[in-house]
């Protein structure tokens, strides 16, 4: 998909698209600069969503939330279902897809991914056919996405790894939007900026768009009721604050500056086409195959970092990677 996402919409080929946090449940709060530019270009369908899994200090419980764990959900597909701000998991948890369905008083979509990728495009597909989407656009808050696997810092590629594979394999438009420039605390800044030229390239890259004072304003308000460190940070960068901020209870060190207030759009095939670790996991059926699969290739990965938690009886970030160090492991 080489059209930008103006062209594609001033041509008539959208008339409905939706937007989805692609890298934990807070992403959904990484959609809401995507969807005021769409509503900008006179895109007035816009549906938002994100995937059903939150971090341990929201939810326990390991790994991501099954459709058949949500009360309140209506499914679309397999995968695919859309809630409302009374929708809780079957033991009271309140996704963050939830909590921005009550803050702005609309149906959220939210994803399975227990399925692995497979089930995703499966579900996808179906929910874009049965919704009249014609535009998906995955948001990834700090750009972890972009990660080949090497990078020292990296340690929740499970869930972009899914959904870039998912997302490359769907037959309408599919765009990748990073934003917040490593306010997640886990790719270098010039490792962002070297893989957002490799994509650039080959090809891949679609453009790119800067806060708005009325996008802050948005997102300060949504933060009220979203819990997302890495995608309230870049609010922060556009109020002036510039340096390095601590996140993760201070296990994580994320630079901020006016970089942190952009959203980079990308080809999702051109940037699953060089991403080895969404292509190793691209035929998997269940996320623990696609989570070995990562495991296999030397990561520890977010879901592993639950189950630990778990086992540790722990929510704490400081406590758990304290573990870990005690061990003479790391969680990248």
């Amino acid at each position: 998909m080489r059209t930008s996402i103006e062209s594609l919409i001033k041509r008539g080929r959208v008339k409905r698209a939706l937007v989805i946090g692609v890298g934990g449940g807070g992403d959904v709060l990484s959609t809401l600069p995507t969807y005021r530019y769409l509503r900008s270009l006179g895109l007035n369908d816009v549906l938002l969503g994100g995937v059903a899994w939150e971090r341990v200090v929201v939810d326990p419980k390991p790994g991501p939330r099954s459709l058949d764990e949500i009360t309140g959900v209506k499914k679309i597909s397999e995968t695919v279902g859309l809630i409302g701000k009374e929708s809780r998991t079957i033991d009271g948890v309140v996704l963050q897809a939830a909590r921005l369905s009550g803050f702005l008083r609309r149906r959220m979509v939210v994803i399975d991914l227990n399925k692995g990728v497979r089930g995703v495009v499966r579900g996808l597909s179906e929910a874009v056919e049965k919704l009249g989407i014609d535009l998906v656009i995955g948001v990834d808050g700090g750009g972890d996405i972009l990660a080949k696997g090497d990078e020292k810092g990296l340690s929740s590629p499970l869930a972009d790894s899914i959904m870039l594979a998912a997302l490359a394999q769907i037959n309408v438009p599919s765009v990748i939007g990073v934003f917040g420039f490593g306010s997640d605390g886990e790719l270098r800044q010039e490792e962002l900026l070297r893989r957002l030229s490799e994509v650039a390239s080959i090809g891949g890259y679609l453009g790119a768009i800067g806060l708005s004072p009325d996008d802050v304003e948005l997102l300060r308000r949504a933060s009220k009721h979203v819990f997302s460190e890495a995608s309230f940070l870049p609010v922060l960068a556009a109020n002036g604050k510039i340096g390095e901020v601590s996140i993760r209870e201070g296990t994580r060190r994320v630079f901020l500056s006016m970089f942190s207030t952009i959203t980079f759009y990308l080809d999702a095939k051109k940037l699953f086409s060089i991403s080895p670790l969404a292509r190793a996991i691209r035929d998997t059926r269940s996320i623990f195959e696609a989570n070995k699969i990562l495991n296999k290739m030397g990561l520890f990965t977010e879901l592993d970092f639950e189950y630990l938690a778990s086992k540790l009886g722990s929510t704490s970030y400081r406590e758990i990677v304290k573990y870990l160090k005690t061990k003479g492991l790391k969680h990248r």
